[in-house]
């Protein structure tokens, strides 16, 4: 039984963005605000990171972080959890659940934090130590429905690492979470490489595939559970 498609989806998606835009605004403006602080040091942290994917003459003990990265990065970092767990409490509550305010609830940072970080390292390994993009995409597979208690931590619920969903809904929630946007990101790149547009575009997507991809785990969580409800 497949209990995710895919158009429908979609396209509830964007109708769901064009319903609740203003509040979307709304809860975005305090993470970017947060952001802002180590966008300023893109330019520095490009080249940071350029010594180490490319053969540099600089030593390893004259390398040094741009100043105030680390404190910049966790207020984007808290920047990011916050805005995620507003985006999935909208979809799943509705307007009113959120606000402008900033989340301190501890137990969903820590568990967001947690669960971004468990999933970043299993999926990273093959590429860190082998580069091999198809058994990252394999594990992701496999980890992706693991991803839906992003939106249990975002509603206060308890985290399940199992869930009842047939091969065909865990392979559209495979194309919907990590395939579309991976070819969207691959689409741009060489649209951009080809054509000699500006690289703000790139951004630009991006941060749209971010909110849809946040938009989208909500709808497949709310129809896989509604779903199992209903048996």
């Amino acid at each position: 039984m497949n209990q995710l498609p895919v158009n429908k989806i979609i396209f509830a998606s964007f109708a769901f963005v064009l319903m609740n835009w203003r509040k979307i605004v709304e809860i975005s403006i305090l993470p970017l605000l947060l952001s802002l602080p180590l966008l300023t040091l893109s330019a520095e942290i490009i080249d940071f990171l350029n010594i180490f994917t490319e053969k540099s003459a600089v030593k390893t003990e004259d390398i040094q972080l741009p100043s105030g990265i680390v404190a910049y990065a966790l207020l984007s970092l808290y920047g990011h959890i916050s805005l995620s767990i507003n985006m999935y409490r909208l979809v799943i509550f509705g307007a009113d659940s959120v606000s402008w305010m900033p989340i301190f609830k501890l137990r969903q940072i820590v568990g967001f934090l947690g669960l971004t970080f468990f999933i970043n390292l299993v999926t990273g390994l093959p590429l860190l130590f082998a580069d091999l993009m198809w058994i990252h995409l394999a594990v992701s597979f496999f980890l992706v429905p693991i991803s839906l208690n992003f939106i249990n931590i975002a509603t206060d619920q308890s985290l399940k690492f199992k869930w009842e969903i047939s091969v065909i809904t865990q392979v559209n929630l495979f194309f919907l979470q990590i395939l579309l946007p991976l070819l969207s990101a691959m689409a741009i790149n060489f649209l951009i490489s080809s054509t000699g547009l500006p690289d703000i575009i790139s951004w630009i997507v991006k941060v749209i595939v971010f909110y849809w991809t946040l938009i989208n785990l909500a709808l497949c969580y709310q129809l896989i559970t509604q779903s199992n409800t209903s048996k």
